[in-house]
C-alpha cells in the first residue's frame, strides 16, 4: 500500500509541475491561453486608480509583455515591492497569457508619492566599455494620455500568490571587457 500512495503523491506533482510552464520573452506568444511562469525585468510601469502597469521586454508602447496587477481584489489588496515596479528586481509572475482586445485605461494617475520618492532617488551605475562608475537619477513622469494595450500579450495579475519569488538582476561585470573588441592603442588608430 505504502509505494501505491507514494507513486500517487509523486505522480501528482509531476502532473502539477507540468501544467505550467516557465517561459522567456522570444516563445511568449506561443504560449497565448495558456497558464505559465514568467520571470522579466520590469522597464517601465504605469499606476492607475484600479491597475499597476508593469512593461517588459520594451518600454510602453513597444513593450514585449505587460503584467496588469489588480491592485484590489475584493477585500484583499495586492502587495507589490517598489523595487519590483520600478525594475530594481525581477519577479515571478504566474497567470494566463492573453492578447489585450479591451478599452484604453483612461483613469487618471495613481500618485504615488512613495514610488515617486524611490524612482527619483540616485541610483549606481557602471559604463562597462569604459569601466565608468558613478550615480545617475530619473525624473519620474507620469503618463497622462490613455493606455491603450489593444493586440498586445498581457497577463492579468488578480492574486497575490500569483506574484512569486523576487531575483536580483543579472548585470554585467564592471571588470569584463570582451576579447572580441578591437585593441584601440594608438599605435592601431593611426595605422594605414
Amino acid at each position: 500500500m505504502k509505494p501505491l500512495l507514494i507513486f500517487l503523491l509523486f505522480s501528482n506533482l509531476t502532473i502539477k509541475a507540468s501544467a505550467q510552464d516557465t517561459v522567456g520573452f522570444k516563445n511568449l506568444s506561443a504560449y497565448v491561453g495558456r497558464k505559465v511562469t514568467v520571470i522579466m525585468p520590469v522597464l517601465n510601469f504605469d499606476i492607475r486608480k484600479e491597475y499597476i502597469y508593469l512593461y517588459m521586454g520594451g518600454w510602453y508602447p513597444n513593450q514585449t509583455f505587460t503584467a496588469i496587477i489588480k491592485r484590489n481584489n475584493g477585500k484583499k489588496r495586492i502587495k507589490l515591492k517598489t523595487d519590483v515596479i520600478i525594475g530594481r528586481v525581477k519577479v515571478s509572475l504566474t497567470g494566463y497569457i492573453a492578447k489585450y482586445d479591451g478599452e484604453p485605461d483612461t483613469t487618471k494617475n495613481y500618485d504615488d508619492v512613495i514610488i515617486k520618492k524611490e524612482f527619483e532617488k540616485p541610483q549606481p551605475m557602471v559604463v562597462v566599455a569604459f569601466n565608468l562608475h558613478g550615480m545617475m537619477s530619473k525624473k519620474y513622469e507620469p503618463r497622462t494620455e490613455p493606455i491603450d494595450l489593444n493586440g498586445k500579450l498581457v497577463m492579468l495579475i488578480t492574486d497575490q500568490k500569483q506574484i512569486g519569488n523576487i531575483y536580483e538582476l543579472d548585470l554585467p561585470d564592471p571588470n569584463y571587457l570582451p576579447a572580441t573588441w578591437p585593441n584601440f592603442s594608438s599605435e592601431s588608430v593611426f595605422e594605414q
